[in-house]
Order: structure tokens, then sequence, then C-alpha cells
């Protein structure tokens, strides 16, 4: 890409963030007991998420993401108004689900979001949720959120030829009230309702320079995650692939070579330590990467 060119289109998407208003990272605590634990809890949840966004017009959702027991978003809109909106979801998430399902603590800590390089990290780290903790899915796959949705058509395409509908009925019994009726003919896509329903996909994709841009940070720049993490109060974990990128890396960076096997022992133990505190890499995972002993790794760690 010409310089004149990248520097026309990061203008223009810098003017566009600045005008998306006041946009937050959000998340649940992650310790929070199993609320879903099969396909039918998500699809429930999806639906209950889409109903309740709706409800909330005045929002931006740009990127969600469903785990089993927490959810991630990012959204833009006055912070009592998604204070108001969470308020809504986990009530019905514990009529439907129990209010045993649902702890008394659980709620939503925000984090604002001033810069360009936050939201795009934020909505990687978003989407890229369900792949770090599922091996079946990649980033790009992951049902329970916007992941699938992003530089892709099919979604859209699938949706355009779907008849279902949800019923009043269904309504009903998904969210154990009457309130919301209005809400009832909303098109269903494989079960529940597709984010293309509710959230802005488009302006967050307008967000990014271009897909390429998108799969670079989803996929590359992996390093910027345990940022992210750490700035939420979460423990982020990286599969053994995403921990390799990482390790060539710094290897290359620090030592002059990103062959990890060329690299003497010394350098390994603190390439070790640097992995395990800063990157949350298990000691089973530095074994299987450096090929250091997980006895000498337990003494390391202790």
């Amino acid at each position: 890409m010409e310089k004149s060119a990248f520097f026309n289109k990061e203008q223009d998407c810098e003017v566009k963030f600045l005008s998306s208003g006041t946009v937050f990272n959000v998340n649940t605590p992650e310790n929070h007991p199993i609320i879903f634990s099969n396909a039918d809890d998500y699809k429930s949840a999806m639906t209950i998420l889409a109903i309740c966004k709706m409800e909330y017009s005045d929002l931006q959702l740009f990127a969600f993401q469903i785990m089993s027991n927490h959810f991630h978003f990012v959204i833009g809109g006055q912070r009592s108004r998604i204070l108001e909106f969470f308020d809504l979801f986990s009530d019905h998430l514990r009529r439907h689900f129990g209010k045993e399902a649902i702890e008394k603590s659980f709620g939503i800590k925000l984090f604002p979001i001033d810069n360009l390089g936050y939201f795009r990290n934020a909505v990687a780290y978003v989407n890229r949720n369900g792949f770090v903790v599922n091996d079946n899915h990649t980033p790009f796959s992951y049902p329970w959120g916007t992941s699938a949705y992003f530089f892709n058509s099919m979604p859209g395409q699938l949706e355009s030829i779907s008849s279902e509908k949800l019923g009043v009925k269904a309504l009903r019994e998904l969210l154990h009230s009457r309130l919301l009726d209005k809400y009832k003919n909303v098109p269903i896509v494989q079960g529940y309702i597709s984010p293309l329903q509710y959230c802005n996909i488009s302006a967050s994709e307008q967000l990014f320079r271009d897909a390429k841009q998108y799969f670079y940070i989803i996929s590359k720049n992996v390093e910027s995650f345990s940022e992210i993490a750490k700035s939420i109060g979460e423990s982020m974990y990286y599969n053994d692939n995403d921990l390799f990128l990482v390790a060539t890396r710094i290897a290359k960076a620090n030592y002059d070579t990103a062959r990890l096997s060329d690299l003497p022992v010394q350098l390994k133990l603190e390439l070790a330590r640097r992995l395990h505190f800063d990157f949350n890499a298990g000691k089973k995972q530095l074994s299987r990467l450096l090929k250091i002993s997980i006895e000498v790794l337990d003494t390391m760690f202790a």
C-alpha cells in the first residue's frame, strides 16, 4: 500500500472512531460458575441478548462473545444505559436459567476505550476469546458471538434465505415475560437471532483499514492481548501456536535467532521466565515449547 493511501485510510478510521462517541471494553468475571453447558443453552443466551439489546437501540454493540461462564462486549453509549441494558439481560438470564445459575455478584466492569488502537485490539481480543479455549474453532468460526461475521458475507446470505421467525410463544417461554412481545417474528437463523440483527458489525469493520489488517491483528498480533487481559483483570491463556509465535519473536529480538532449539540452556530458562510471567505460559506448555524438563520448571515456578 502506498504511504498516501495508508495515511488516508488511517485518517478515515480515526475520524470514524472519534465520531463513535463513548466506547467501552466490558466483561463479566471469568471466575463465575458455569452457566452454559450445551448448544441449546448458548442459543437461548444469544436470543436473550439479542432481545435485550434491541430494547436499548441507542447502544452500539460492536463485538461480543458468550463464553461458558462469562461475557465480553465492545459497546458504545452512555455508561448508565449500558448498566441498565446489562441489568435487563442478567435478569432474563436468571429467569430462564434459574436464579441459582447466576450469582448475585454477577456484574460488569467497564473500561473506556480511548483510542483507535485499543478499539481494534479489544475487538480482536473479544472475537478470538472462544477460539483460545475451544480447540474445535478458529477465531473466525466460534458461533456464540460476532467472530464469524467480520469481513464475511456468508452469514448475511444465510440469513436472507431463512424463513424461520421467533414466535410469540417461544419468546415468552424464553424470557418468562410478556413485556417484550413486540419482538415476536424476528428472523431466526440456526435456532437463534443472528448478531446481524442487533450488532453494528459494519461500523466495527470500518474502524480497521481493511480485512487484511483485521486478520493480522486477530491472528498475528497476539502479544497485544496480554496487555488487554491484564488491564481488565483476566488471565490470558495462549494456545501452543500463539505461544510459539510470541517466543520466536522474543528470541529474534533479544537473542538474534528465531530458532528456539538453538538457544543455550540459560537463555531458554530466561525465555521461560518471561513467557510464564508476562504471557501466563504453563509449565507443560513451556516444556513442550522449549524442551525443558518439568522437574526444572517445578523448581523455577514452585
